[in-house]
């Protein structure tokens, strides 16, 4: 049994295997200031990885560069050539230590049937990993930001729309908006005040026709009167008449109104304007034409006064209430506003609603994508995570496989097995 095993152990093709650790260097910013947009999993990333290096294409690419297994893959069966290379590649994962749940590293390893050759190899494996996990990482950052920047342009255009209806809703309800509440309140109040106002001035001005009115039909009366006598004595009325009865007429009114009243006012000058024609005339000439004193009388008598005051009067009138109807319809206007604001408040809210989580969705997805955009930079300036290989392949001075002193030690245990079993 001896024998046999040592014999065997000499037989059997000397394979050389070389392998390499290759480190898995976390990115050069701190996180805090750059986050990555790569969530997949390192230990799943690097058995995709795995997959996509020891495929059937690469395998065959790579037999056919360094000649394995006797030659070129189109002289032999190529399903055959990939299953033995990959027999001969081992991958072994390195924890962190106290974190078996953390890669810190692995090992990639190749055995072939010369040393120089099993290094090349497993030169050649480690480039293809830190390669692809270069490209892999920056392609999935990319289509990460490329995903946040289709969403952002759907967000945009969404909170677009949401801003053109809360836009229309306020148009169309300008006034009944509920944050114009309290100047509504404060302008109808204003109102209000005004329309009291323009009621009291109505009442005094009506009140101020009656009394025209009925001041008119007494000097109508009594005019007609002195008129009479007038012509009976054939004596016009002279400017001391005039300024008598404009006394007594701005004693009456005195006595109900304030000085800065206008008709006081106009009294007191037409009464200034007959004392100083008075005083530069005589106060009545017997050469004085009757029909022309008479007609100068009835120019200047209170009557017509009295109906000039009340023609201005009555067109006050008319502008008071036109001015009420006015006021009127604004404060029915603001009271309509503030019956609607309860439901314009209930509208709004549904509106500014769905607004309002527009725009934060927009922003987060703004913010999403920008900070994504510095991680895709960070992962195109090779400032990112990546492997890095701690020392170039080795280059194998024994072989690994067979171990002559294992067969040898097995061949003696299978003997002294094979003695025991015929002496039992």
């Amino acid at each position: 049994g001896w024998a046999l095993g040592t014999a065997v152990s000499w037989i059997l093709p000397l394979k050389y295997r070389s392998e390499t650790v290759i480190l898995i260097e976390q990115q050069k910013v701190p996180e805090h200031y750059v986050e990555s947009n790569i969530t997949a999993d390192l230990q799943q990333r690097l058995q995709s990885m795995s997959e996509q290096i020891l495929s059937r294409t690469r395998l065959l690419a790579l037999i056919d560069k360094f000649k394995l297994y006797g030659g070129s893959a189109e002289q032999h069966d190529p399903d055959a050539l990939v299953a033995r290379m990959r027999k001969d590649i081992t991958i072994e994962m390195i924890t962190a230590e106290g974190r078996p749940d953390q890669l810190s590293a692995f090992k990639v390893a190749y055995s072939a049937a010369k040393p120089q050759l099993a290094r090349d190899v497993t030169q050649e494996l480690t480039s293809l990993f830190i390669n692809e996990n270069l490209q892999n990482r920056e392609q999935m950052s990319e289509d990460t930001t490329s995903f946040l920047q289709s969403q952002l342009d759907e967000a945009r255009q969404s909170l677009t729309q949401q801003e053109e209806k809360l836009r229309l809703f306020r148009t169309q309800h300008a006034g009944e908006l509920p944050e114009q509440l309290q100047s509504n309140l404060q302008i109808l109040g204003g109102l209000q005040i005004q329309l009291q106002a323009a009621n009291d001035a109505l009442s005094q001005t009506e009140q101020r026709n009656l009394y025209l009115r009925s001041l008119l039909r007494q000097y109508q009366v009594t005019g007609t009167s002195a008129t009479m006598d007038g012509e009976r004595a054939g004596a016009p009325q002279t400017t001391r008449e005039k300024l008598a009865s404009l006394r007594a007429q701005l004693t009456e009114l005195q006595g109900k109104y304030t000085d800065r009243y206008p008709d006081i006012l106009r009294m007191k000058q037409q009464i200034a304007e007959l004392e100083a024609e008075e005083s530069r005339a005589p106060a009545a000439s017997s050469d004085v034409n009757p029909s022309a004193t008479k007609s100068t009388n009835e120019e200047s008598s209170p009557i017509i006064q009295l109906r000039s005051e009340l023609s201005a009067n009555e067109f006050q009138i008319q502008n008071e209430k036109a001015k009420i109807k006015r006021l009127e319809g604004q404060v029915e206007m603001y009271q309509s506003r503030l019956n609607s604001t309860p439901d314009r408040e209930q509208q709004a809210s549904a509106v500014t609603r769905d607004y309002d989580q527009s725009r934060t969705y927009y922003e987060t997805l703004l913010s999403k994508k920008l900070q994504s955009e510095m991680a895709t930079n960070l992962e195109k300036r090779r400032q990112g995570e990546q492997f890095r290989m701690i020392d170039p392949p080795s280059l194998p001075a024994r072989p690994y496989w067979p171990n002559r002193l294992a067969f040898s030690l097995g061949g003696l245990a299978l003997g002294l097995a094979l003695g025991v079993a015929i002496a039992v």
